[in-house]
């Protein structure tokens, strides 16, 4: 690592970023209370009444998405890898991109769901939909945590405020203006910290170019020296301990971005949330477009920084791969002047807020969904908002133990072997459902916990099956995976029991029309079934 991230003194933050910040987490709350204004009924609440622009979701997505966890691990990644996560990224995304656009968003906008897990039900039993209420539910409050700790240890080095204070104040911010503000404050917050965490990497990009009279043609052109020399940047590898690849990065993030998609909530709502399914589609193409913008300034930051560093002969030791995710925050207190600096450290919060705000609100919907449907809507929102509250402290009083899971590993490589061991088998959940429509639930259910028990053991197989080391981390989603869908297709060949019904509930019966009620089917699905 660069000397100067454990060696030169901090200065201090001054008035002029506090300034900054304070006037952020202001707007934050004021949007929070004026989304709040709006009557509180489960459409509302929960879906803003369906009625939210489609760039309004198509950036919240982008601000959803890209937390804390990424916005600052990004530029250090650049120094232990290279071009390695950003070129895998940039593979998987563009992989993703067709599948989402013409598969996954026009079949899910047939229904009229509030709760991604409503399908689960329908195309397979209650079971399943409880299964996968549990897993979200536990996904988010773990992914939540990790982002609250990723922001706190950020302002830490930055402030040197305590660590403690730093969590409780953001997960009491961040609660507060989710609970006030539903569903549509959420979204509208995501579109002002989108073009926050945007500027802020951009104007890091330019004061480094400024400052040193160089441009992105030099930093990647030393870059790519640098990596070079150090072997740093590998296509492909057939050892599975190798830390990560091209390729074995850009399998995990398409993974990721597949399931994502279809079985979190924190996404799937956001396409609920459009008027129709040319919407739906309009948004997913900006979030495709915005998250490649964000991804490609953040790694402009570490090759920014890299270059500062190569050029001022200062030697980098890539073995203390944990203390890579602070690169990029000692830099804003070391180099930027008064108020760039807050406004950078703002981006971060941004990042990290859109997150949890997003994450909160996605489980208050779910679990509200799941009450009896007798609740009268009033009630169902009331639920909601003291589940956002409840998972505002469970999450924040996570992310002080979390440090301990965290040890000798970064954050790019914890975040597949901690709450993404949850996300492969809940997007098998509806990759299952979706396209192999012989499948039951007794083979489903089952499959899936073996699934998720299985990106466990890839994840600690040092210390739960005694190898030599653990694999590497972009194993975790494809092989489970990979487990869950074969597992189940045994299983369902193995178990006996009744088959179920699955008109209108498959991908290969999209033309029929399916048994649900005729509020849960939208007026495409009722066009397409009456041709």
């Amino acid at each position: 690592l660069p000397t100067w991230v454990n060696d030169m003194p901090s200065h201090e933050f001054g008035f002029l970023d506090y300034s900054v910040m304070f006037v952020y987490f202001v707007a934050m709350l004021t949007i929070g209370v004026w989304a709040g204004s709006h009557k509180k009924d489960d459409d509302e609440y929960f879906l803003a009444q369906r009625q939210i622009p489609w760039y309004a979701i198509g950036l919240s997505i982008v601000a959803t998405l890209i937390s804390s966890l990424s916005y600052i691990s990004e530029p250090g990644e650049v120094f232990l890898s290279g071009f390695t996560n950003i070129t895998g990224k940039f593979i998987a995304i563009v992989l993703e991109t067709g599948f989402v656009l013409f598969l996954f968003i026009p079949f899910l906008m047939r229904f009229r769901f509030t709760s991604a897990y409503e399908y689960l039900g329908h195309r397979f039993d209650g079971n399943a939909r409880k299964l996968g209420v549990i897993f979200f539910s536990l996904q988010t409050i773990a992914w939540m945590g990790f982002v609250i700790l990723a922001m706190a240890r950020t302002m830490v080095e930055v402030t040197h405020l305590h660590l403690g204070t730093i969590i409780l104040l953001l997960g009491i911010i961040t609660t507060l203006y989710t609970m006030v503000g539903g569903y549509r404050g959420v979204v509208w917050t995501d579109v002002v910290q989108f073009f926050l965490m945007f500027g802020g990497a951009f104007g890091c990009i330019l004061f480094i170019g400024i400052t040193t009279h160089s441009t992105p043609i030099d930093w990647i052109r030393e870059a790519t020296q640098f990596h070079g020399e150090k072997q740093s940047t590998k296509i492909f590898s057939l050892d599975p301990y190798h830390r990560s690849t091209i390729v074995s990065f850009a399998l995990t993030m398409f993974v990721w971005h597949v399931c994502i998609h279809l079985g979190n909530q924190m996404t799937v709502q956001r396409y609920f949330s459009t008027t129709d399914l040319k919407a739906a589609r309009k948004s997913f193409i900006l979030a495709v477009f915005g998250n490649l913008c964000i991804n490609t300034v953040l790694v402009l930051v570490g090759f920014a920084i890299l270059y500062e560093n190569l050029k001022g002969n200062t030697q980098v030791e890539l073995s203390q791969e944990k203390k890579a995710d602070m690169i990029f925050p000692r830099y804003m207190v070391e180099f930027l002047p008064p108020g760039l600096a807050g406004a950078v450290l703002t981006a971060v919060l941004a990042a990290a807020m859109s997150t949890i705000s997003s994450g909160f609100n996605s489980l208050a919907t779910v679990l509200a969904m799941e009450r009896s449907k007798t609740s009268n809507p009033s009630s169902r929102a009331s639920f909601a908002i003291r589940v956002t509250l409840i998972a505002g402290f469970l999450s924040t009083l996570l992310a002080y133990g979390i440090d301990v899971l965290v040890q000798d590993r970064n954050i790019v490589e914890m975040m597949p072997r901690s709450f993404n061991c949850f996300t492969a088998p809940l997007g098998g959940m509806f990759i299952i459902g979706i396209f192999i429509p012989w499948i039951r639930a007794v083979a489903m259910v089952p499959a899936t916990v073996i699934a998720f028990v299985s990106a466990i053991l890839i994840s600690y197989g040092k210390e739960l099956l005694g190898l030599e080391k653990n694999l590497s981390f972009t194993l975790v989603m494809p092989a489970s995976l990979l487990i869950m869908i074969i597992t189940a297709i045994v299983l369902d060949l193995i178990l006996p029991g009744p088959r179920k019904d699955t008109a209108g509930l498959t991908w290969f019966s999209m033309n029929q029309r399916p048994n649900l009620h005729p509020s849960l089917i939208s007026d495409f699905q009722e066009k397409k079934a009456h041709g």
